[in-house]
């Protein structure tokens, strides 16, 4: 008996959790929209840029240290 409650609780969890990461999915895939959007609306670039390449110089440095 104990055990079938905790299974049942255990599905109740589960079936939250599964809803909670439909809704935490759909929300990023809105606010990805919304970035692109705005981005295009007002032509600025709003997502970080990947790190820009070393030069040469900084490599060297980088690799004595």
């Amino acid at each position: 008996m104990e055990l079938e409650a905790q299974v049942k609780l255990l599905e109740k969890q589960k079936a939250l959790l599964e809803r909670q990461a439909y809704v935490a999915d759909k929300k990023a895939i809105l606010f990805d929209m919304m970035i692109d959007l705005a981005e295009k609306e007002y032509h600025i670039d709003i997502r970080k840029n990947s790190a820009p390449e070393q030069s040469p110089a900084s490599e060297q440095k980088n690799k004595k240290q």
